[in-house]
């Protein structure tokens, strides 16, 4: 079971790290392509800067997950040492389970604020795009880092060395 959850936890990273990167490329190239427009041509191109901020939300979103799948999200150690070092695995299983309840909350608060957009049927001014697909990001990369967490909690030998590297 545990070899199994942590094959679908490596995909899951995978994927967030392809969209991660194809977001911050459509991203600098949207920004680039606006910024070239203006210098040579003397305007850019309409809706570069929106498209460059729908593409950092997804890079965004993807990178919060990587953090989580990496260990490299700060967090505060001044506390590290006050933990007897026989309570060390019931502390860290309890911080994973109380890391995924406040994502598990992050993300049904960004699916509230996704859901009313798409019942508003609310639409960017600018593209003219529905903007609830973009904004539904939120509640996934905080669901899927919720996610981690638990199985970080359960598998605890899954959880990643802070400030690691995924390999």
């Amino acid at each position: 079971m545990q070899s199994s959850v942590e094959r679908i936890v490596n995909a899951i990273t995978r994927v967030e790290m392809g969209i991660a990167f194809l977001a911050f490329i459509a991203m600098v190239g949207a920004l680039a392509a606006d910024v070239i427009g203006r210098e040579i041509f003397g305007h850019g191109i309409f809706g570069s800067v929106k498209f460059g901020v729908y593409a950092l939300i997804y890079c965004a979103m993807a990178g919060f997950g990587i953090a989580t799948a990496t260990g490299s999200h700060l967090r505060p150690k001044f506390l590290d040492k006050i933990v007897p070092a026989a309570l060390n695995v019931p502390v860290t299983r309890a911080g994973q389970f109380a890391s995924a309840g406040i994502l598990l909350m992050l993300a049904y608060a960004g699916w509230t604020f996704v859901s009313f957009g798409a019942l508003m049927e609310e639409r960017d001014v600018t593209l003219d795009w529905v903007i609830w697909p973009i904004q539904a990001a939120i509640p996934i990369g905080f669901m899927l880092s919720a996610l981690r967490h638990i199985v970080y909690g359960i598998w605890i030998d899954l959880k990643p060395a802070e400030g690691g590297v995924m390999e």
